[in-house]
């Protein structure tokens, strides 16, 4: 019989190293992990899911499609507009939108991020 989970996470960060520390982080404490390296491939994974994820750990400064422009194309979608979103950057002062719900400062702690993703679901 599989375990529960406790919700689909969504990582969309384009540095591999950072994409995996995360998903083990997340992994550790229950999560589904599903990843991708750029916007575009965020956009496609998070369409090929059975329902959307709880949550999207998004980084804004990638290749292909920035989160910008993911965030844009994801508040298009009714399906995934009301998905929460915590952005994952190192620039200062990420606005807080209807979308964006937090921002984490990289570098960021562990305990930094299983406190964002406990407050963003």
């Amino acid at each position: 019989m599989a375990q529960a989970t406790r919700g689909c996470v969504l990582i969309i960060e384009d540095d591999a190293d950072i994409r995996e520390s995360v998903t083990m982080a997340l992994e550790e404490l229950g999560f589904e992990v599903v990843t991708a390296g750029n916007g575009a491939t965020g956009l496609s994974v998070m369409r090929g899911l059975p329902r959307p994820p709880n949550l999207i750990l998004l980084d804004l400064m990638m290749p292909v499609m920035n989160g910008w422009q993911f965030l844009e194309a994801m508040a298009q979608d009714v399906a995934f507009a009301a998905v929460p979103v915590v952005v994952m950057s190192a620039a200062k002062n990420v606005p807080v939108s209807p979308l964006v719900v937090q921002a984490l400062a990289k570098p960021f702690t562990y305990e930094t991020l299983k406190s964002a993703v406990r407050h963003a679901r």
